[in-house]
């Protein structure tokens, strides 16, 4: 049975719908997305994160704060998030203001990661040059080494991030996409509340 997208009141219950009923159909990385943001210069860039937490509050994802991503979404402190669902014909688009997140929340989470991955987030010098994998499995050994047998602190320039809608999208395909009519319901935030309007496709 199809859901009429124009039901949902409200862009997190559309989001809780259509995530969970993805976390049944795919098996692996149903969190994933895509962040996109700009440089200096204007140009787009984009790469796939995992989104960790949704609330109404946003979406929160975690990485290297100096790296070509945070720098970016940092220095203008807005960024975009699209998550697309193959399976279910869906695409869930997220514009808004950039932040990080509370570094407690960062340090539990981090906590809870796995220790090569937390190993991994303090050697590694996101989006610079390496001169070889040598290299970079060396840093790794000798920081493994360094801290063996004691809890690995999360580096300050790693944690989380959260995108704070202020425009958010659901697109949802129709009549096996013979007519192209689909539907597109987009959720604006102003004047302290969220408003609903229906676009062309």
């Amino acid at each position: 049975m199809s859901i009429d997208i124009e039901d949902f009141n409200h862009w997190i219950d559309a989001w809780t719908f259509f995530f969970n009923k993805e976390k049944s159909l795919v098996e692996l990385d149903p969190n994933a997305a895509l962040v996109s943001s700009v440089d200096k210069e204007g140009k787009p860039n984009a790469r796939v994160i995992l989104v960790k937490t949704v609330s109404e509050e946003g979406f929160v994802f975690y990485t290297n704060y100096e790296s070509q991503k945070g720098e970016e979404l940092f220095a203008n402190s807005k960024g975009h998030l699209t998550w697309y669902s193959r399976a279910q014909g869906v695409s869930i688009r997220v514009q808004g203001k950039v932040k990080k997140i509370d570094p407690k929340l960062s340090d539990e989470y981090f906590a809870s990661r796995d220790r090569n991955a937390q190993i991994s987030a303090n050697i590694s010098k996101q989006s610079k040059n390496v001169e070889s994998r040598e290299i970079l499995d060396q840093e790794f050994q000798s920081f493994e080494k360094k801290f063996e047998g004691r809890d690995i602190p999360r580096p300050a320039h790693w944690g989380g991030v959260m995108i704070i809608p202020e425009k958010v999208e659901i697109w949802k395909s129709r009549d096996d996409y013979k007519t192209r009519l689909h539907d597109r319901i987009i959720f604006s935030y102003s004047e302290n509340k969220w408003n609903k309007s229906r676009l062309y496709p």
